[in-house]
């Protein structure tokens, strides 16, 4: 998870939701933007124990010499802190798979389709459908020039990644091939995944819609979880997302 000086409480909000929902603790990496300041990375090592916190310095450090022969891969991380999310994951991954979840996701209910691909050693990608598409140029213009055939509607906000799916040659002949003409750069991360996953060797899928993107007041009815997304996702995340996650956490201690 990445996070910044604004977004790490909601963070700690999605990964305490996660642990709670799939009943275990997870040997979770905490990304720094840059922002998070002492105090605030000291209250999200206090919150979750056992965390891993990765400076935005010592990132650097770590993933540029990783992205040292792939020279416009390097350009494109100091350009936009999304780019971390991308490009620092696998290097800090502690397996070979691991799962990329958004500071903006609250869980419900057990996800059955994570744990079972935790469980099962799966070799395919797995993704948090979106309701429509987002890549960082139309589909058709990305197909023309590389060959893959994306996944539909992906939305990186919960991915279930594998590590052999990175792939800087392929990430560096996207860049460089619309670095000058993405009608949506603020996508490139989101389209980045999405081509890892549409060229992974064991596949890619999307999870059920139960794995809830809504743009309305509220989750739909039976959601596993809800990526709140929208100009008010926020408000809709402290409104919604943490009174639920509460009261499911004190029904679950009643028991």
């Amino acid at each position: 998870m990445l996070v910044s000086s604004r977004t790490w409480h909601a963070g700690l909000l999605a990964a305490i939701s996660f642990e709670h929902s799939t009943g275990r603790r997870w040997p979770l990496v905490i990304h720094d933007d840059g922002s998070v300041s002492s105090a605030q990375r000291q209250k999200i090592e206090q919150v979750l124990p056992g965390v891993r916190f990765i400076p935005r310095a010592d990132a650097d450090r770590e993933t540029n010499g990783v992205l040292a022969e792939y020279a416009t891969c390097l350009a494109h991380r100091g350009r936009h802190n999304l780019f971390l999310k991308f490009f620092d994951a696998a290097p800090f991954a502690p397996h070979d798979r691991f799962i990329v979840l958004d500071s903006d996701v609250i869980f419900f209910k057990q996800p059955t389709e994570i744990l079972e691909w935790a469980e099962s050693g799966a070799s395919s990608c797995l993704y948090n459908e979106d309701t429509r598409e987002k890549f960082c140029i139309p589909r058709e213009e990305i197909e023309k020039v590389l060959p893959v055939t994306l996944l539909p509607r992906f939305n990186s906000g919960l991915v279930l990644m594998q590590k052999r799916a990175i792939d800087l040659d392929l990430a560096s002949r996207l860049l460089s091939a619309f670095e000058t003409t993405a009608h949506a750069p603020q996508f490139f991360e989101q389209t980045l995944y999405a081509l890892m996953a549409s060229t992974n060797p064991g596949g890619g899928a999307p999870l059920p819609r139960t794995y809830n993107i809504s743009w309305g007041y509220w989750r739909d009815r039976g959601s596993i979880c809800r990526h709140y997304v929208g100009e008010f996702k926020h408000d809709l995340l402290y409104i919604e997302g943490a009174p639920l996650l509460l009261m499911g956490m004190l029904t679950n201690s009643m028991k």
